[in-house]
């Protein structure tokens, strides 16, 4: 159910606030990290465009129903019109990200864990890639995978072995950390890619390898794409999403096992790209 209307009062501490239509006065009530998000701009009581509950709940005193997404929110003066937040207009700014003719590298990264018992700080380390290259018209034109030895030796513990499903003899076959920093130089400078990756974990614990082994920062930063906010932003969603489970809602199919293999998993993101960015060029004009 949509409604539109102006908020006429704010109640804190029950994240509720009260909203003023045409037709109707309602009580809203939102999540807390809805509430964090939009509440700023609630006090001077703009006018906003929300999705919401059909059923309405007791929250504290008050019978609300529950905002399930924001559309707009603007605040409408004499002069002139204040957009804080149109779905839209973001909507065409994913559109602008995902729909690009760019050479693309799908990259997954897994890392090490704290031993059981360790009591000092862990900083982890990558100690597995995943990577797909793909042209501008979609061809995947390379793909690699390998573990990583990770400089220092208490990275390779019984957790992050259990965690990729590996043991100590693999990583008799790993690549050192020089070898995959090269191959990343190398995809970038020759092909200039747009690095796509799910969520920020591969991008900061990627930065961080580069002064753990003492090595020139490549341009990731400006170059990352970090599909897993892309996909959130679009559909307004309230909570972080996981690869697997996003694949399985987007393509109808179901994953038996997760094997934290980080070439699937760079696979499967290229996967949920692709079926994204179908939906993207047909919702978005």
């Amino acid at each position: 159910m949509r409604i539109y209307g102006k908020i006429l009062k704010t109640f804190p501490k029950e994240r509720i606030i009260k909203v003023y239509t045409r037709k109707k006065m309602y009580y809203l009530y939102m999540s807390r990290k809805f509430f964090k998000d939009f509440g700023p701009y609630f006090y001077t009581k703009p006018y906003i465009f929300v999705n919401i509950s059909p059923q309405s709940k007791k929250y504290g005193k008050y019978f609300a129903k529950e905002i399930i997404s924001f559309n707009k929110v603007i605040e409408s003066g004499k002069r002139e019109r204040k957009v804080f937040y149109d779905i839209d207009t973001i909507k065409r700014g994913v559109k602008r990200v995902i729909c690009n003719n760019k050479y693309k590298l799908f990259l997954d990264l897994e890392f090490s864990l704290p031993a059981y018992h360790q009591t000092k700080t862990h900083i982890p380390e990558i100690v597995q890639y995943g990577m797909v290259l793909e042209d501008p018209d979609g061809n995947i034109i390379f793909e690699d995978g390998n573990l990583v030895m990770p400089i220092n030796s208490y990275s390779l513990n019984a957790r992050t072995y259990k965690f990729i499903h590996k043991t100590k003899e693999d990583f008799q076959y790993a690549c050192s950390y020089l070898e995959f920093y090269q191959l990343l130089e190398k995809l970038i400078e020759e092909y200039d890619v747009k690095i796509i990756a799910w969520g920020r974990n591969d991008i900061l614990t990627m930065e961080k390898s580069f002064e753990i082994n003492k090595l020139k920062p490549l341009d990731i930063r400006n170059r990352y794409i970090n599909l897993m906010q892309i996909v959130k932003n679009y559909y307004n969603y309230k909570t972080d999403l996981g690869l697997f489970n996003t694949y399985e809602e987007m393509s109808g199919l179901q994953i038996e096992s997760q094997s934290h293999d980080a070439l699937e998993d760079a696979l499967l993101a290229r996967e949920i790209y692709r079926m994204f960015r179908k939906i993207v060029e047909e919702e978005v004009n």
